[in-house]
């Protein structure tokens, strides 16, 4: 005899339950995040500024440093002369810089500006006076050879306003001439000096009525 017994078929409900979502935990992460971000972004900052600053400080030190060898100096030249009815008085100033290679050599530029005032007398025994005004500029170099002498060389390009007769009238005329000049020289020395020093333009043509040796003088700063 076979006995069977069956259960009833039951149903279990089943339920969905959406997952939960805490909203006092994503705000605190978040948070952390921008703490995190904000405490990168001025540790960046900071090492952006003490690179700035050590550049700051080299270059500040650089300019320092070149400002240091500069040297300052300025001259006022005089002169006259009279030839064959002609005669020229001048009025010129020299203002010089210099930087110091080391402590023996220097080198830098030289500006000239003259003014002269020019009387001569024309075929017709007329007396006629002309004021040009001469620009000239240059590039020199000095050593101290034993102090407080030192020695100077010079290129020089200058314009020189000349007197010309033309068709039985004087005019001016204009050239450049290269001038080369070498010489030796007295300064003083100190913070503010005096100096003295004698050149030749071993240029100069040996037809000209004008003489190869020029005498400057003035003062220094720095030197």
């Amino acid at each position: 005899m076979e006995i069977v017994v069956k259960q009833p078929l039951t149903f279990r409900r089943l339920s969905y339950r959406p997952p939960i979502f805490d909203h006092k935990s994503q705000k605190f992460q978040t948070t952390e995040a921008m703490n995190r971000i904000s405490r990168i972004l001025c540790i960046g900052l900071l090492i952006l500024i003490c690179i700035g600053q050590s550049y700051a400080q080299r270059s500040s030190k650089k300019d320092t440093d070149f400002k240091t060898k500069l040297w300052y100096g300025g001259g006022i030249g005089l002169g006259y002369q009279s030839f064959a009815g002609q005669s020229t008085f001048l009025f010129a100033l020299f203002p010089m810089m210099g930087y110091k290679v080391n402590e023996t050599f220097s080198l830098g530029p030289r500006l000239g500006v003259s003014y002269r005032n020019i009387r001569t007398v024309g075929f017709n025994g007329s007396v006629e006076r002309f004021n040009p005004i001469e620009i000239s500029g240059a590039i020199f170099g000095r050593a101290k050879v034993i102090r407080p002498f030192f020695a100077h060389v010079e290129y020089e390009l200058a314009n020189e306003k000349i007197p010309t007769t033309r068709n039985g009238s004087t005019v001016i005329t204009s050239r450049t001439d290269t001038n080369v000049y070498l010489g030796a020289g007295y300064n003083s020395g100190g913070k503010i000096g005096s100096e003295i020093y004698v050149l030749y333009n071993i240029l100069e043509d040996p037809n000209s009525l004008e003489t190869p040796f020029v005498i400057r003088g003035g003062i220094t700063v720095n030197f």
